[in-house]
């Protein structure tokens, strides 16, 4: 059975559909709490927005569970930073809204039950407490308390934990690959997340936890073939792509270039002159070479070894995200008469930034992880409908479109380092020709 039929059977939990495991209670959302980074705070189309927060898998699961107060910190559209639109079609120009949203609910006597914090990695989640005007200010208020402890002080009765993707995203989306700066190490990655879910065990809370999945997958890193594409097909010499020029020369088939790459290939770099180009090579930034990508799968596989181990050991349930995302980009996923898979922009998974959910995506995350809560715990949490979330928007539309016609706001790539703590691509070039720094002191 492959990942569209189950989806239409309503199984769709890959690798999650054992009975429930002797020994461990039924699950209770009591005092639920949800920690993690902008995949679970609801992050959407470059920005943190109450119309795509009410949509966050957290605030499904928190619905579909029947949680009469759930609390998220909410931030008025457009948005913190200002979420991207469609301007055009053509040609098509993705730009922030105008304006800036403000917080609506700073003021709440409690810590949040969504704690997630866009940009954070699992060091910050165990450690964290300022970022001196950040996201983590806006959603941890100063209270000189971290996420985890904002977490365990309302003595939660079930904890979802996704956490993890920042370790690996920073390297992807910067193509710049630095061991302890951009690519946590193995080691530090370990530690820190069995500490964070010890304590969460510890406070007698059941948890559900999902893994991290290939960051390389997503459209920020897909898009753009590296091969010249006129009118939608690769340009043929001799029968063969003309590929891009890259910083270490012509680009091999297995190489990426980057969305925000567009500025570039606009300016005719990476273009031979021959074929109107400049001549001049695409940047280090805008290109994630093949081997750079390999060593991103191998560290994200060893982050989940650790993942599968700690949910395991702690009777967890394990939503396997690697898996079910990897499905979705190769075989789609058919609902409502509609393939949706991972492709930017005419995908419907994915939204304008090309690295977060749009609201059909989110709600598709929200049901794996009730179906997984539901195979490990013998819980009865009733599936979201699907069917609002895809009539609902937010990011990701059913439409053709050449990448070569794509205009993207010179703040998209600003604005989605700041939202997600990836440093500017000048530090990332300068840090790349130095001794890297432990990866958790750049955040401090």
């Amino acid at each position: 059975m492959n990942l569209k039929t189950q989806l239409r059977t309503g199984a769709l939990a890959l690798a999650l559909s054992a009975a429930a495991a002797p020994g461990f209670a039924q699950a209770t959302f009591t005092r639920y709490v949800a920690l993690g980074d902008s995949l679970t705070a609801g992050f959407q189309s470059g920005g943190l927005y109450v119309t795509s927060q009410r949509n966050s898998y957290p605030a499904i699961i928190a619905a579909q569970a029947g949680v009469a107060d759930f609390q998220q910190p909410t931030v008025s559209d457009p948005g913190i930073p200002s979420a991207l639109e469609l301007r055009s079609l053509s040609p098509l120009i993705i730009a922030p809204k105008p304006g800036s949203g403000v917080p609506t609910n700073l003021s709440l006597a409690r810590p949040y039950n969504n704690l997630a914090v866009p940009g954070a990695d699992v060091h910050d989640t165990l450690f964290t407490t300022t970022d001196n005007g950040g996201l983590h200010d806006l959603i941890l208020r100063r209270q000189n308390a971290t996420a985890l402890q904002q977490a365990l002080v309302q003595q939660p009765t079930f904890v979802t934990l996704w956490i993890g993707n920042n370790d690996a995203l920073g390297a992807a989306t910067s193509g710049i690959v630095i061991d302890g700066v951009t690519l946590t190490t193995a080691a530090s990655f370990e530690a820190d997340f069995r500490a964070v879910t010890n304590a969460i065990a510890a406070s007698g809370a059941k948890m559900a936890i999902a893994n991290v999945p290939d960051v390389t997958s997503i459209p920020f890193v897909t898009t753009i073939p590296p091969f010249i594409v006129v009118n939608g097909a690769p340009l043929l010499i001799g029968g063969n792509p003309v590929p891009y020029i890259g910083p270490n020369g012509p680009l091999a088939a297995n190489d990426f270039v980057l969305l925000t790459a567009q500025a570039e290939l606009a300016q005719g770099k990476g273009i031979p002159v021959a074929l109107g180009g400049s001549g001049l090579p695409l940047s280090n930034s805008s290109v994630l070479s093949a081997s750079e990508a390999a060593t991103i799968r191998s560290r994200v596989n060893s982050y989940n070894a650790v993942i599968a181990a700690v949910a395991n050991e702690k009777g967890a349930a394990l939503v396997d995200a690697n898996a079910i995302l990897t499905a979705i980009a190769h075989e789609g996923v058919d609902y409502g008469g509609i393939t949706f898979n991972s492709k930017f922009l005419t995908g419907g998974i994915f939204s304008y930034d090309g690295v977060h959910p749009s609201r059909f995506g989110y709600a598709l995350v929200a049901l794996e992880f009730i179906h997984a809560i539901n195979a490990k715990f013998g819980s009865d949490i009733p599936d979201p409908n699907l069917g609002a979330a895809m009539q609902g928007g937010g990011g990701g539309s059913l439409f053709s479109f050449d990448t070569a016609s794509l205009e993207l706001a010179p703040d998209f790539d600003a604005n989605l380092r700041w939202a997600l703590h990836v440093p500017s691509q000048a530090d990332l070039e300068q840090q790349a020709q130095v001794k890297p720094k432990p990866r958790h002191r750049r955040r401090r």
